[in-house]
């Protein structure tokens, strides 16, 4: 075979795998089926929300450590290297010295001893925060994982409903161009078809960006992601009404955060008091003297290697500035406390609300569902009256578009049920069980 001839049979060869890619290409994703309990996996560890609970948990942690450490010696090593031009003068504080090393500990301070107190109530709402920013990555996602799963499945009600109006739109005119329909009955079809045709844009915008969310949240590629409707668990039972708001009050972590925060502005306020109290320190310093600093001109006898230690102790006697921040720091824990019965009576409030708006919605179902029921009897009733010459093909496409529509409400109102009812775990503090299937 010539070069000229492996040539010519190359290059079609190289166009039909060209071809072959680019049609390839063309080809949506394969779908990911994500289910229900995996999404709320996957959500927990790619959450932001959790990384900056997590975040300030350590921090308060830390902060408890810094302010407990206080009780624990503290050693600086350093030098005070430098001339001295006649008799030796401090520098910065200390004596001028080749090296030096001090140490100070406290052994006797009831305004830290406060201080450490507040601090380990700040961690302790840190951690309650962290607990609490867990259910509430597991409400948004069980809710944004549900709306999406019933958004797909309205959007394809809409579509099947856009073939009925579609259809019923055609007989229309065609009765009409045959002299048996009116210009009004095909107007109104054709209304009813951009009207289903309008629905099914905002569906399909809605599905879109739920897609999108959801892909962020759990880190996976949006497009090719879809949900599997059988993996969500049923709809909780409802709780009992007896002391609804009191087990709400039990379970709610902003309320125990709250309580941890009046504790700590409370031990803050009394450690400003405290600071009018004595207090005892500890303390000691080293230092080697270096010989070019006048020491033997001014003092009797020099050593080189100096040490001393002792107790320092403090005795406030007058401060009004002290006595101005020990009030405000009063001021801040009733503020605090205000704050703490507020989020109390409005978390009874809200899970009151809660249950009744669950009733409420019960009582949509019921509508919804047998609104849905007398659709599809409809469509018998059409067929009947086809057959008695009363209605035509166009009543039955109609018919059809109407039980479908009546689904998609169905579908919308059991899902405003479902939220409000995973909302309502949310007060009560059993969402996670339900969510992940654990055992309480």
């Amino acid at each position: 075979m010539t070069k000229a001839t492996s040539i010519r049979f190359q290059t079609p060869l190289i166009a039909l795998l060209l071809f072959a890619f680019l049609r390839l290409a063309e080809l949506p994703l394969r779908a990911e089926p994500i289910e229900f309990r995996q999404a709320i996996e996957l959500a927990l560890k790619h959450s932001g929300i959790m990384l900056a609970a997590s975040a300030d948990r350590a921090r308060a942690a830390q902060r408890y450590h810094a302010e407990r450490d206080a009780f624990f010696p503290t050693v600086v090593f350093g030098s005070g290297l430098g001339y001295s031009f006649g008799q030796p003068v401090a520098i910065a504080g200390q004596a001028p010295s080749i090296f030096n090393v001090t140490h100070t500990q406290t052994l006797l301070n009831f305004a830290v001893h406060d201080s450490i107190r507040a601090a380990h109530s700040d961690s302790i709402a840190a951690n309650i925060n962290y607990v609490d920013q867990t259910g509430q990555v597991i409400l948004d996602t069980s809710l944004l994982y549900i709306e999406f799963d019933n958004s797909q499945q309205r959007l394809a009600i809409a579509r099947q409903q856009k073939q009925a109006v579609d259809r019923a739109l055609y007989i229309a005119q065609q009765r009409q161009t045959e002299g048996v329909g009116s210009l009004l009955d095909s107007k109104r079809a054709e209304l009813d078809s951009a009207r289903v045709e309008l629905g099914i844009i905002e569906l399909e915008t809605s599905v879109d960006i739920l897609r999108e969310r959801l892909g962020r949240a759990i880190g996976r590629t949006p497009s090719s992601l879809t949900t599997v409707s059988a993996s969500i668990p049923a709809a909780p039972p409802l709780p009992s009404e007896d002391d609804l708001s009191s087990a709400a009050l039990a379970n709610s972590a902003g309320v125990r955060i709250a309580d941890e925060h009046v504790r700590a502005a409370k031990l803050r306020a009394r450690a400003e008091h405290r600071l009018k109290y004595p207090s005892i320190d500890f303390a000691g310093q080293f230092a080697e003297f270096a010989t070019f600093n006048n020491y033997q001109q001014y003092y009797k006898s020099f050593s080189r290697n100096n040490y001393s230690f002792g107790l320092n102790v403090r005795i406030p006697v007058f401060n009004l500035a002290q006595n101005a921040l020990a009030a405000a720091a009063d001021a801040d824990a009733m503020h605090a406390e205000a704050d703490a019965q507020l989020l109390r009576d409005k978390v009874a409030a809200d899970a009151v609300r809660a249950q009744h708006t669950i009733r409420q919605l019960q009582a949509t179902i019921k509508v919804t569902r047998l609104e849905y029921e007398v659709a599809q009897a409809n469509i018998d009733a059409v067929q009947l009256q086809i057959q008695a010459g009363k209605a035509n093909a166009r009543d039955q496409e109609l018919a059809h578009a109407d039980v479908a529509s009546k689904q998609a409400a169905l579908l919308q109102s059991q899902f405003e049920y479902l939220r409000a009812q995973i909302q309502l775990l949310r007060q009560t503090g059993d969402l996670n069980n339900w969510a992940l299937g654990t055992k309480p």
